[in-house]
């Protein structure tokens, strides 16, 4: 059987931990390295819906994006996805702004999935660049966003797509980045109002389409990827669901 301490060390080599930030929490945070495992589930966040299917698989690790353990835990119940884990052996390694930053990780195969071209890669602002298959308005992008990713809603201010800048879930701010480099047009999961102002201000087609979509869409290549090297162990991808529903006029 491989052990995770195995798992985990190539997961460094597609997202070395120096690339994430100081405040993050990144690496194996639950569990021992050197327990050995025949079955992985990964999954974009470790809930107790993931951790009871990881049970039901026989999966003794769990690799997510999103860390179980982020802030100091002062307390630690029953329905705490870290205390369900310990609860039943179930190892927990978690790959976040490493995997953000990373050559094959989030930002890039965000752009992948939407079919950007001619890429340039700016790790250190979590922004991927690049030209779309062609140039189309934001109606339609906005659509080709929403099917590409799955997303349950995009919401969206209006311009020209010729140029588009990606930064996927939490990455709003680097709207500023897309103008100051030259790009019309901006993808994010989440946009705060005042950003959606400044992008209509600065002529940016801005594009919200949910975290969770903007960020699942690295969960099956990272799959591909740890198929490849472990041929000795099944990896399964879980069967999470966007968290939010939204109703299509």
């Amino acid at each position: 059987m491989t052990e995770i301490r195995q798992i985990e060390d190539f997961c460094k080599t597609v997202a070395p931990y120096e690339l994430a930030d100081d405040w993050d929490n990144v690496g194996l945070l639950v569990g021992a390295e050197n327990d050995a495992v025949d079955k992985v589930l990964l999954a974009l966040d470790i809930t107790p819906q993931v951790i009871e299917e990881a049970r039901e698989i026989g999966a003794g690790l769990i690799v997510s994006h999103h860390p179980v353990i982020f802030d100091p835990l002062k307390s630690l119940m029953p329905d705490n996805p870290a205390y369900l884990l310990a609860k039943y052996g179930i190892a927990a390694l978690c790959l976040h702004t490493d995997l953000d930053r990373a050559e094959q990780g989030v930002n890039v195969q965000l752009g992948k999935a939407l079919g950007l071209k001619n890429t340039a890669f700016y790790p250190e602002d979590y922004l991927l660049v690049g030209e779309p298959e062609k140039p189309m308005d934001a109606d339609t992008f906005a659509a080709l966003i929403k099917e590409r990713l799955d997303a349950p809603s995009v919401r969206y201010t209006q311009g020209a797509v010729t140029k588009v800048a990606v930064s996927s879930g939490g990455g709003s701010e680097g709207v500023e980045l897309a103008e100051k480099y030259g790009f019309d047009a901006f993808v994010t999961g989440e946009m705060k109002h005042h950003l959606y102002l400044w992008a209509i201000a600065h002529g940016i087609a801005a594009f919200d389409a949910g975290h969770f979509s903007t960020e699942n869409v690295v969960i099956e290549p990272l799959k591909e990827m740890l198929e490849k090297e472990f041929d000795a162990v099944e990896f399964f991808v879980g069967k999470q669901d966007c968290p939010y529903k939204a109703i299509d006029y």
